[in-house]
């Protein structure tokens, strides 16, 4: 779940279970670099997985 908020002349873009945020000058700007954040948080976390673990990535769609 993410909430999407203006923040003056920003959107801001926050993952609520990660707390990762990004923004953008749009709404959709601010999703899609929040996407591009969530995907590196979650490769930096793959690689401090223990080795030998079983880990992947899917995609997830964001609706309004």
């Amino acid at each position: 779940m993410i909430s999407v908020r203006k923040e003056g002349k920003f959107y801001v873009a926050t993952d609520l279970v990660t707390n990762v945020a990004d923004q953008g000058a749009t709404e959709e700007e601010a999703v899609k670099r929040l996407k591009k954040g969530l995907e590196e948080h979650y490769q930096i976390l793959m690689k401090m997985a223990p080795k030998g673990s079983k880990t992947s990535f899917i995609d997830i769609d964001v609706e309004k």
